[in-house]
């Protein structure tokens, strides 16, 4: 019988200090990649993006050096300027190689959340607003890109058939478990009892917050949105600590298929 504290223990990872290149689930999709309403190339994209941030209200926790050296990581992971984005398969192989994230439903989700004006391509400015609260978020930025996650449908509640497909996809499977569906609707029902305070049989916006200000582990209740402390800190050294060159670069983000 599933306890409460399965959902918040279920899904939190255990830290992984080193790095070490990942094989891509994924193959590389370069043609469909749309070059309309994006940002320039090169020096002048990375202009671009500093004159946006400056336009806008939203509180960012990298310093001008941190966000330059952000733009020149993404101009490599998009090769030299092939294209101006970062399409779905690249972004899901950088989460994927990067910090280990390994669901599906998980890499599709966080992906939508940086596309923000869902074209569905990652541009160099909606990457650094994304790693904005990915990597640095206060707990209040962080419970909303949450809530955007695990909405399914993109709404300001999420409902029990949302609940049961982020879990089922989310929480580890027993050995010794002869009917997983029905420990995971069990877990739908604590979660409901435990979350939704105003017992309106789903969780709005309010609801997942008031939940996660009173047990902070609540924030990846559905799955593991955020990257571990360890990883965080070795992508932040890749990023603003070390001087890699490409070959350095291209064998911590291997991407292809050999």
């Amino acid at each position: 019988m599933p306890s409460a504290a399965n959902v918040r223990s279920a899904v939190v990872p255990d830290d992984v200090p080193e790095v070490r290149k990942i094989r891509s689930r994924h193959s590389w999709k370069v043609g469909n990649v749309s070059h309309q309403k994006t940002p320039p190339r090169s020096r002048e994209s990375i202009r671009y993006v500093q004159k946006e941030i400056a336009k806008r209200k939203e509180k960012f926790h990298f310093s001008k050096e941190e966000i330059d050296a952000l733009c020149l990581l993404f101009r490599y992971l998009v090769q030299d300027g092939e294209t101006n984005a970062l399409d779905r398969t690249r972004f899901q192989d950088f989460l994927h190689n990067m910090f280990e994230t390994t669901e599906d439903i998980i890499l599709d989700r966080v992906f939508k959340v940086f596309d923000r004006d869902n074209d569905g391509q990652v541009n160099m400015l909606e990457w650094i607003i994304g790693l904005n609260v990915y990597l640095r978020g206060t707990l209040h930025e962080k419970i909303a890109f949450a809530f955007d996650c695990y909405s399914l449908k993109g709404e300001k509640f999420i409902t029990r058939q949302e609940i049961f497909q982020l879990l089922k996809s989310s929480v580890p499977k027993q050995m010794n478990e002869e009917n997983p569906i029905e420990s995971i609707k069990e877990l739908v029902e604590i979660t409901l009892r435990k979350m939704d305070k105003d017992r309106d049989n789903r969780l709005s916006d309010d609801d997942f917050a008031a939940s996660v200000h009173g047990d902070p582990l609540l924030l990846c209740c559905f799955g593991q949105i955020f990257p571990s402390s360890s990883k965080r800190e070795v992508f932040e050294q890749i990023a603003f600590g070390q001087q890699l060159n490409k070959e350095q670069l291209k064998t911590i983000f291997d991407y292809k298929n050999n």
